[in-house]
């Protein structure tokens, strides 16, 4: 009986030092960002859309598995670099790693012709642009819709078949 009470026990002890653990290793890759002005996405759009004055749709499709989001709003001196971030990341994969840009189209980034590997039409018609050289490490889908820029971004390490995964979530704004 003694000896099922001291496993009980142990086990207890265990299941508390491991729960313990992971959550003080999320709490840690948490704070990593929020250092750097991530917060949850829905605070971040609700600064955006209150910034710009207009409501920005993002996506309803997410191509990766993740284990955490963020969300920020970027607001440096003057408006050219004002945008919307949002970043879908896996703690435990890598290359997991997912981002959306959004910006108003008054302060686009241009693509330089060299840096576009395909152009194409999304579902509604809008042109898009996919590059694989525009960042370094990323595959990149760029458009512009109600006004906005996109930059979806997605690890090269993440999947093979990032332009089909970046449309999918393309056509899935609303």
């Amino acid at each position: 009986m003694n000896k099922n009470r001291l496993l009980l026990f142990s086990f207890f002890v265990f299941s508390i030092f491991l729960a313990t653990s992971t959550y003080a290793n999320e709490y840690k890759f948490d704070r990593n960002f929020s250092k750097v002005g991530y917060e949850e996405i829905d605070e971040a759009l609700a600064k955006s859309e209150e910034h710009f004055k207009r409501n920005i749709a993002l996506p309803n499709e997410i191509p990766i598995t993740f284990t955490h989001s963020f969300g920020r709003f970027s607001n440096p001196k003057g408006d050219a670099n004002d945008r919307l971030e949002v970043r879908y990341v896996d703690e435990n994969a890598g290359a997991n790693d997912y981002s959306i840009e959004v910006r108003p189209i008054d302060y686009k980034i241009p693509i330089r012709e060299e840096m576009i590997d395909e152009e194409l039409k999304l579902n509604n018609g809008t042109y898009a642009i996919y590059s694989t050289t525009m960042s370094m490490g990323t595959n990149n889908l760029v458009f512009e819709m109600n006004e906005w820029q996109y930059i979806l971004s997605l690890n090269k390490d993440a999947t093979d078949k990032a332009l089909e995964l970046l449309i999918e979530v393309a056509n899935s704004i609303d």
